[in-house]
């Protein structure tokens, strides 16, 4: 068993066994930290409600549509032209990423 392994179990029942409950420097836990995504959904939620959704946005609602009619598409001929336009607004999406990426580096 490799030391990590012991010293987790050894924690572990020091903490069922209640010995750490009157500790004046026990750890409580930390609340849960806010990721980047959660202000930039804010952030492109106000956007929306004001009519000024970017490219970019568009783009990735498009896509999703692109993925609904490719599964609906019954023929091998309408899955190949579904998957065309899919392929495109991939491509233009990447396309969108990278300038902003570029411009938000320089």
């Amino acid at each position: 068993m490799p030391n990590k392994d012991v010293a987790e179990y050894l924690i572990a029942k020091i903490k069922a066994d209640g010995l750490l409950d009157e500790y004046k420097r026990a750890r409580k836990p930390k609340p849960p930290k806010q990721s980047d995504d959660t202000f930039l959904k804010a952030g492109y939620r106000i956007l929306e409600e004001t009519g000024a959704l970017p490219k970019e946005i568009e783009l990735k609602k498009a896509i999703a549509d692109q993925y609904e009619r490719l599964n609906a598409a019954a023929s091998q001929e309408e899955r190949e032209a579904e998957f065309r336009k899919l392929a495109e607004l991939q491509m233009v999406l990447g396309v969108e990423q990278d300038a902003r990426r570029k411009f938000y580096t320089e």
